[in-house]
Protein backbone atom coordinates (compact mmCIF):
# COMPACT_ATOMS: atom_id res chain seq x y z
CA UNK A 1 0.00 0.00 0.00
CA UNK A 2 1.34 3.50 -0.68
CA UNK A 3 1.68 5.91 2.48
CA UNK A 4 -0.22 8.96 2.05
CA UNK A 5 -0.62 11.75 4.24
CA UNK A 6 -4.05 13.49 5.16
CA UNK A 7 -2.95 16.28 2.80
CA UNK A 8 -6.12 15.80 0.26
CA UNK A 9 -8.39 15.31 3.34
CA UNK A 10 -6.41 18.17 5.50
CA UNK A 11 -5.55 20.84 2.65
CA UNK A 12 -9.07 21.66 2.28
CA UNK A 13 -9.63 21.69 6.01
CA UNK A 14 -6.86 23.70 6.63
CA UNK A 15 -7.40 26.39 3.78
CA UNK A 16 -11.31 26.91 4.78
CA UNK A 17 -10.64 27.05 8.30
CA UNK A 18 -7.42 29.17 8.36
CA UNK A 19 -3.60 28.41 8.97
CA UNK A 20 -3.38 28.79 12.86
CA UNK A 21 -0.68 27.25 14.66
CA UNK A 22 0.04 25.26 17.42
CA UNK A 23 2.00 23.71 20.07
CA UNK A 24 2.90 20.48 18.82
CA UNK A 25 1.42 17.57 20.21
CA UNK A 26 3.48 16.41 23.63
CA UNK A 27 6.30 13.79 23.89
CA UNK A 28 3.90 12.46 26.23
CA UNK A 29 0.88 12.41 23.88
CA UNK A 30 3.03 10.48 21.40
CA UNK A 31 4.11 8.17 22.85
CA UNK A 32 0.95 7.21 24.88
CA UNK A 33 -1.02 7.87 21.53
CA UNK A 34 1.82 5.08 19.42
CA UNK A 35 0.43 1.85 19.11
CA UNK A 36 3.33 0.17 17.77
CA UNK A 37 5.46 1.21 20.86
CA UNK A 38 7.95 3.76 18.94
CA UNK A 39 9.92 6.09 20.45
CA UNK A 40 9.96 9.90 20.43
CA UNK A 41 12.76 10.06 18.18
CA UNK A 42 11.04 7.04 15.79
CA UNK A 43 7.31 9.17 16.12
CA UNK A 44 9.54 12.52 15.10
CA UNK A 45 10.70 10.89 11.96
CA UNK A 46 7.43 9.57 10.85
CA UNK A 47 6.02 12.91 11.34
CA UNK A 48 8.62 15.01 9.56
CA UNK A 49 7.97 12.82 6.34
CA UNK A 50 4.35 14.91 6.51
CA UNK A 51 3.77 18.83 4.86
CA UNK A 52 3.92 21.14 7.62
CA UNK A 53 0.62 22.53 6.68
CA UNK A 54 -0.32 19.28 7.89
CA UNK A 55 1.63 19.08 10.94
CA UNK A 56 1.25 22.41 11.91
CA UNK A 57 -2.45 22.87 11.29
CA UNK A 58 -5.51 22.09 13.07
CA UNK A 59 -5.81 18.99 12.06
CA UNK A 60 -3.19 17.62 13.93
CA UNK A 61 -3.74 20.24 16.96
CA UNK A 62 -4.51 17.62 19.94
CA UNK A 63 -5.09 20.02 22.54
CA UNK A 64 -7.76 18.63 24.67
CA UNK A 65 -11.07 20.90 24.31
CA UNK A 66 -13.16 20.90 27.64
CA UNK A 67 -16.22 18.55 27.57
CA UNK A 68 -19.34 20.61 26.59
CA UNK A 69 -22.82 20.06 26.98
CA UNK A 70 -24.45 21.11 23.30
CA UNK A 71 -28.01 20.24 24.17
CA UNK A 72 -29.92 19.09 26.56
CA UNK A 73 -29.17 15.50 25.18
CA UNK A 74 -26.03 16.18 23.10
CA UNK A 75 -22.57 16.40 24.40
CA UNK A 76 -18.94 16.81 22.92
CA UNK A 77 -15.96 15.96 24.11
CA UNK A 78 -12.11 15.41 21.79
CA UNK A 79 -9.41 17.87 20.56
CA UNK A 80 -9.25 20.74 18.09
CA UNK A 81 -8.62 18.44 15.45
CA UNK A 82 -11.54 16.04 15.99
CA UNK A 83 -13.77 14.58 18.56
CA UNK A 84 -17.10 12.68 18.90
CA UNK A 85 -20.60 13.65 20.11
CA UNK A 86 -22.60 11.60 22.41
CA UNK A 87 -26.39 11.37 22.30
CA UNK A 88 -28.06 10.56 25.54
CA UNK A 89 -31.57 8.49 25.41
CA UNK A 90 -33.70 6.91 27.26
CA UNK A 91 -32.39 3.52 26.44
CA UNK A 92 -28.51 4.53 26.64
CA UNK A 93 -26.03 6.31 24.75
CA UNK A 94 -25.07 6.86 20.95
CA UNK A 95 -21.16 7.94 20.22
CA UNK A 96 -20.98 9.83 16.86
CA UNK A 97 -17.06 8.71 15.71
CA UNK A 98 -14.06 7.32 18.02
CA UNK A 99 -11.52 10.09 17.29
CA UNK A 100 -7.66 8.64 16.57
CA UNK A 101 -6.30 5.86 18.53
CA UNK A 102 -7.50 3.57 21.28
CA UNK A 103 -5.89 6.00 23.89
CA UNK A 104 -7.98 8.68 22.60
CA UNK A 105 -10.95 6.82 24.55
CA UNK A 106 -8.85 6.26 27.41
CA UNK A 107 -7.48 9.79 27.90
CA UNK A 108 -10.05 11.97 26.77
CA UNK A 109 -13.75 10.16 25.55
CA UNK A 110 -13.79 8.26 28.88
CA UNK A 111 -12.72 10.87 31.20
CA UNK A 112 -14.57 13.71 28.73
CA UNK A 113 -18.14 12.09 29.28
CA UNK A 114 -16.98 10.91 32.97
CA UNK A 115 -16.80 15.15 33.71
CA UNK A 116 -19.93 15.45 31.88
CA UNK A 117 -21.98 12.97 34.50
CA UNK A 118 -22.20 10.27 31.48
CA UNK A 119 -21.64 6.88 31.99
CA UNK A 120 -19.62 5.08 29.42
CA UNK A 121 -20.47 1.83 30.10
CA UNK A 122 -23.71 3.00 28.73
CA UNK A 123 -22.71 3.53 24.87
CA UNK A 124 -24.98 1.10 22.89
CA UNK A 125 -23.75 2.48 19.36
CA UNK A 126 -20.52 4.08 17.97
CA UNK A 127 -21.45 5.37 14.72
CA UNK A 128 -18.71 6.06 12.29
CA UNK A 129 -19.38 8.60 9.86
CA UNK A 130 -16.78 7.73 7.52
CA UNK A 131 -13.77 5.38 6.77
CA UNK A 132 -10.59 7.49 7.57
CA UNK A 133 -8.73 6.66 11.25
CA UNK A 134 -9.59 10.12 12.84
CA UNK A 135 -13.08 8.48 13.57
CA UNK A 136 -12.72 5.39 14.27
CA UNK A 137 -9.21 4.70 16.29
CA UNK A 138 -10.74 3.49 19.37
CA UNK A 139 -13.94 1.52 18.06
CA UNK A 140 -12.61 -1.27 18.74
CA UNK A 141 -11.49 -0.32 22.16
CA UNK A 142 -14.77 0.45 22.93
CA UNK A 143 -16.18 -2.57 21.44
CA UNK A 144 -14.49 -4.45 23.69
CA UNK A 145 -14.26 -2.69 26.91
CA UNK A 146 -18.07 -1.77 26.47
CA UNK A 147 -19.89 -4.20 24.10
CA UNK A 148 -21.02 -1.38 22.11
CA UNK A 149 -22.30 -2.52 18.39
CA UNK A 150 -19.95 -0.76 15.82
CA UNK A 151 -22.05 1.17 13.04
CA UNK A 152 -20.78 2.27 9.41
CA UNK A 153 -21.87 1.71 6.17
CA UNK A 154 -20.76 -1.56 4.43
CA UNK A 155 -19.17 0.85 1.70
CA UNK A 156 -16.63 1.92 4.52
CA UNK A 157 -16.73 -1.45 6.30
CA UNK A 158 -15.04 -2.76 2.98
CA UNK A 159 -12.83 0.68 2.31
CA UNK A 160 -11.11 0.34 6.10
CA UNK A 161 -10.43 -3.43 5.20
CA UNK A 162 -8.80 -3.05 1.41
CA UNK A 163 -5.51 -3.42 0.58
CA UNK A 164 -6.27 -0.48 -1.67
CA UNK A 165 -6.71 2.36 1.17
CA UNK A 166 -4.63 5.01 1.41
CA UNK A 167 -2.49 4.44 3.99
CA UNK A 168 -2.88 7.58 6.48
CA UNK A 169 -0.41 9.06 9.12
CA UNK A 170 -1.50 10.54 12.65
CA UNK A 171 -0.36 12.91 14.87
CA UNK A 172 0.84 10.31 16.77
CA UNK A 173 3.24 8.57 14.55
CA UNK A 174 0.76 5.57 13.99
CA UNK A 175 -0.25 4.79 10.14
CA UNK A 176 -3.32 3.98 10.08
CA UNK A 177 -2.89 0.25 8.85
CA UNK A 178 -1.33 0.12 12.62
CA UNK A 179 -5.16 1.00 13.78
CA UNK A 180 -7.11 -1.96 14.92
CA UNK A 181 -10.18 -2.38 13.93
CA UNK A 182 -13.51 -3.46 15.28
CA UNK A 183 -14.67 -6.99 15.39
CA UNK A 184 -17.83 -6.67 13.63
CA UNK A 185 -20.87 -4.11 12.36
CA UNK A 186 -23.61 -3.38 12.01
CA UNK A 187 -24.86 -2.02 8.45
CA UNK A 188 -26.08 1.69 8.34
CA UNK A 189 -28.19 1.96 5.24
CA UNK A 190 -29.50 4.72 3.02
CA UNK A 191 -32.31 6.10 4.41
CA UNK A 192 -32.03 4.20 8.09
CA UNK A 193 -33.71 5.33 11.39
CA UNK A 194 -30.98 4.94 13.82
CA UNK A 195 -32.90 4.21 16.95
CA UNK A 196 -32.65 4.05 20.75
CA UNK A 197 -34.92 4.45 23.28
CA UNK A 198 -36.67 7.73 22.51
CA UNK A 199 -34.13 9.38 20.00
CA UNK A 200 -34.36 8.39 15.76
CA UNK A 201 -31.20 9.89 13.87
CA UNK A 202 -31.78 9.64 10.52
CA UNK A 203 -28.62 8.17 8.43
CA UNK A 204 -27.99 9.22 4.28
CA UNK A 205 -25.44 7.53 2.64
CA UNK A 206 -23.19 10.60 0.63
CA UNK A 207 -20.39 9.07 -0.47
CA UNK A 208 -17.48 11.26 -1.98
CA UNK A 209 -15.19 12.08 1.13
CA UNK A 210 -15.11 8.40 0.86
CA UNK A 211 -16.62 5.44 -0.72
CA UNK A 212 -19.68 4.82 2.28
CA UNK A 213 -19.82 8.24 4.43
CA UNK A 214 -22.47 8.61 6.69
CA UNK A 215 -24.61 12.33 7.52
CA UNK A 216 -26.96 12.65 9.73
CA UNK A 217 -30.08 14.62 11.05
CA UNK A 218 -29.95 14.32 14.66
CA UNK A 219 -32.72 15.26 16.65
CA UNK A 220 -32.28 17.12 20.01
CA UNK A 221 -33.98 19.66 22.40
CA UNK A 222 -32.46 22.72 24.20
CA UNK A 223 -34.23 23.60 27.35
CA UNK A 224 -37.39 21.20 25.73
CA UNK A 225 -37.02 23.10 22.66
CA UNK A 226 -36.92 20.71 20.04
CA UNK A 227 -34.74 21.43 16.66
CA UNK A 228 -32.51 19.29 14.40
CA UNK A 229 -29.21 19.49 13.47
CA UNK A 230 -26.85 18.31 10.58
CA UNK A 231 -24.21 16.63 10.70
CA UNK A 232 -22.30 16.12 6.89
CA UNK A 233 -20.37 13.47 6.82
CA UNK A 234 -16.81 14.22 5.25
CA UNK A 235 -15.62 17.75 4.61
CA UNK A 236 -12.74 17.17 3.04
CA UNK A 237 -12.72 16.88 -0.78
CA UNK A 238 -11.51 13.47 -2.70
CA UNK A 239 -9.09 13.64 -4.92
CA UNK A 240 -10.67 12.04 -8.38
CA UNK A 241 -13.34 13.98 -10.35
CA UNK A 242 -15.69 11.25 -9.85
CA UNK A 243 -15.31 10.86 -6.10
CA UNK A 244 -15.79 15.02 -6.15
CA UNK A 245 -19.04 14.37 -8.86
CA UNK A 246 -20.48 12.02 -5.90
CA UNK A 247 -19.83 14.28 -3.18
CA UNK A 248 -21.54 17.13 -4.91
CA UNK A 249 -24.41 14.69 -5.69
CA UNK A 250 -24.61 13.45 -2.10
CA UNK A 251 -24.25 17.49 -0.77
CA UNK A 252 -27.16 17.86 -3.04
CA UNK A 253 -29.21 15.33 -2.02
CA UNK A 254 -28.32 15.81 2.06
CA UNK A 255 -28.93 19.30 1.75
CA UNK A 256 -32.60 18.63 0.35
CA UNK A 257 -33.52 16.26 3.47
CA UNK A 258 -31.96 18.20 5.90
CA UNK A 259 -34.24 21.10 4.76
CA UNK A 260 -37.06 19.05 4.88
CA UNK A 261 -36.16 18.07 8.42
CA UNK A 262 -35.73 21.65 9.04
CA UNK A 263 -32.60 21.53 10.17
CA UNK A 264 -31.56 24.73 12.16
CA UNK A 265 -27.71 23.89 13.17
CA UNK A 266 -25.32 22.28 11.98
CA UNK A 267 -22.10 20.82 13.75
CA UNK A 268 -19.21 18.58 12.93
CA UNK A 269 -16.67 16.39 14.59
CA UNK A 270 -13.96 18.60 13.35
CA UNK A 271 -14.90 21.25 15.75
CA UNK A 272 -12.15 23.57 14.00
CA UNK A 273 -13.80 23.23 10.92
CA UNK A 274 -17.02 25.21 11.28
CA UNK A 275 -17.08 27.15 14.15
CA UNK A 276 -18.09 24.84 16.89
CA UNK A 277 -14.85 26.00 19.39
CA UNK A 278 -16.44 29.64 19.55
CA UNK A 279 -19.67 28.50 19.90
CA UNK A 280 -18.81 26.16 22.64
CA UNK A 281 -16.96 29.17 23.85
CA UNK A 282 -19.92 31.54 24.05
CA UNK A 283 -22.41 28.18 25.61
CA UNK A 284 -19.91 28.57 28.94
CA UNK A 285 -21.17 32.24 28.86
CA UNK A 286 -24.66 31.21 28.15
CA UNK A 287 -27.22 33.69 30.41
CA UNK A 288 -30.64 32.03 31.28
CA UNK A 289 -32.84 34.11 28.66
CA UNK A 290 -29.76 33.90 25.86
CA UNK A 291 -30.40 31.44 22.69
CA UNK A 292 -27.76 28.72 22.35
CA UNK A 293 -25.35 30.00 19.88
CA UNK A 294 -25.04 26.70 17.97
CA UNK A 295 -28.81 26.93 16.65
CA UNK A 296 -28.05 29.41 13.88
CA UNK A 297 -31.54 28.87 11.76
CA UNK A 298 -32.26 27.05 9.08
CA UNK A 299 -30.76 29.79 6.28
CA UNK A 300 -27.42 29.60 8.10
CA UNK A 301 -26.94 26.44 7.53
CA UNK A 302 -28.25 26.64 3.34
CA UNK A 303 -25.77 29.32 3.62
CA UNK A 304 -23.05 27.00 4.85
CA UNK A 305 -23.89 24.14 2.02
CA UNK A 306 -23.83 26.92 -0.65
CA UNK A 307 -20.96 29.66 0.51
CA UNK A 308 -18.51 26.79 1.96
CA UNK A 309 -19.14 22.70 1.18
CA UNK A 310 -20.81 23.40 -2.32
CA UNK A 311 -18.74 25.76 -3.43
CA UNK A 312 -15.27 24.15 -2.58
CA UNK A 313 -16.28 21.08 -4.51
CA UNK A 314 -17.49 23.16 -7.51
CA UNK A 315 -14.18 25.21 -7.04
CA UNK A 316 -12.12 21.78 -7.58
CA UNK A 317 -14.48 20.08 -10.18
CA UNK A 318 -13.46 23.05 -12.59
CA UNK A 319 -10.20 22.24 -12.40
CA UNK A 320 -10.41 18.64 -13.65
Amino acid sequence: MKKLSLSIISLLLFLSAGCSLFTSTSDNQKTAGNIAGLSVEEIDKRLSELPPFLTMGDLFNTTVLEPTQLFDNVYFVGYVSVGSFIIKTTDGLILIDAMWTPNDAEAVIIPGMKALGLNPADIKYVVITHGHADHYGAAKYLEEKYAAKILISKADWDFIHSPDAPVLTDPFGNYSTEIPLPNSYIEVKDGQQIQLGNTSITALLTPGHTPGSVSLVIPVTDNGVAHNVALWGGTGLPGTRKSNEAYLESLNRFEEVANIGGVDANISTHPFAHNLISQMEALKKRQPNEANPIITGNAAFREYVDSVLRKNVTDKLATF
